[in-house]
């Protein structure tokens, strides 16, 4: 996949560690130190130049990328520039949060954001890479992960957790979200079609339980 990250910082520059060989990836900073560092060290195209600057954006073919991910130090640099990846239809959008004040903002214009106190780099390296998921973590031991991801298979829409879940031991349905409240569900509790919910997936199974959720009329 294609890719551009704004911001050659910590955050930039480590994501862009873990990408770069399996995607093409562009890194755009103004600070001529980190565009040194970037130039010298990684596999990857580097412009000096800021985010913001619409004419660099257009010139790295913005249109034709994957994904967009604004790693800069300031918020208003990485909401104008996430907007204009937006206004561009770029499947995926990353923004690092500064400030959690902010939030609210990003999220009115629907642009996905993650703090720098979370494990930040595998968070967005994960989210690019299996764009269905909106959150994957490893727990435990590494036996089980947890995949965030929206109902879209109507053949279990409209069913309990119990009807869905069917004995099967593959998968646990952890939780519910509606708005920002979060629902621990029974085995009556009926999960809609567009609900978002939480799964908790025995290792191996990741792949095969995110599409019998995200794909419509996929069977186990």
């Amino acid at each position: 996949m294609n890719g551009i990250i704004v911001g050659a910082g910590r955050i930039g520059y480590n994501l862009a560690t873990k990408l770069q060989t399996d995607h093409d990836i562009t890194i755009i900073d103004k600070d001529i130190d980190a565009y040194d560092r970037a130039s010298e060290q990684l596999n990857c195209y580097v412009v000096h130049g800021n985010g913001t600057n619409t004419s660099i954006l257009e010139k790295e073919d913005i249109d034709k990328i994957d994904f967009f991910v604004a790693a800069t130090g300031n918020d208003e640099v990485n909401l104008l520039c996430s907007v204009f990846a937006k206004e561009h239809e770029v499947t995926t959008i990353v923004s690092k949060l500064n400030n959690p004040d902010h939030a609210s903002i990003f999220k009115k214009l629907g642009i996905s954001v993650i703090n720098p106190e979370r494990s930040i780099v595998r968070y967005i390296a994960r989210m690019i890479v299996r764009p269905t998921a909106q959150s994957l973590v490893t727990i435990g031991k590494g036996d089980g992960e947890i995949l965030e991801v929206k109902v879209k298979n109507r053949s279990i829409a409209g069913k309990t957790v119990k009807q869905i879940e069917n004995n099967t031991d593959k998968f646990i349905i952890i939780s519910k979200y509606i708005g920002d409240d979060i629902i621990i569900p029974n085995n009556g509790t009926i999960l809609n079609y567009d609900d978002s919910v939480a799964v908790l997936i025995k290792r191996g199974h990741l792949l095969e339980i995110r599409d019998y959720f995200t794909e419509d009329g996929f069977e186990l």
